[in-house]
């Protein structure tokens, strides 16, 4: 809640990487089926040489925004470990008001 552009650079980040996944699951499952179908010798289906080419440089682009997206989680995870000990002051805090109420009876209203 402190610092709302971080969470939602998180989220942005989570969703590039599933669909940077599902980017190269989809050219797998393409190259799989060219393979399958393809009939007579594969070094002499230029088609099939094409492909191979292109999906090759896609999924070397798609790879280097996977290990770039690696690396911003880890930056986002160094800022967002800056606020583990507040939080567990106020952790602390809470407990200690709840467990006021076992002392007096008092507290029950007060609190």
């Amino acid at each position: 809640m402190e610092q709302k552009p971080l969470e939602d650079q998180l989220t942005q980040l989570q969703e590039e990487v599933t669909a940077n996944t599902k980017t190269l699951q989809n050219y797998e499952t393409m190259l799989l089926q060219h393979l399958a179908n393809a009939s007579g010798s594969l070094l002499e289906d230029v088609g099939l040489i094409e492909l191979l080419a292109n999906i090759k440089t896609k999924s070397k682009d798609v790879n280097e925004r996977l290990v770039e997206a690696r690396e911003k989680k880890i930056e986002i995870n160094e800022k967002r470990e800056l606020f583990r000990p507040v939080a567990a002051r106020g952790s602390v805090l809470y407990f200690c008001v709840v467990e006021m109420t076992m002392v007096n009876w008092m507290y029950n209203t007060s609190l």
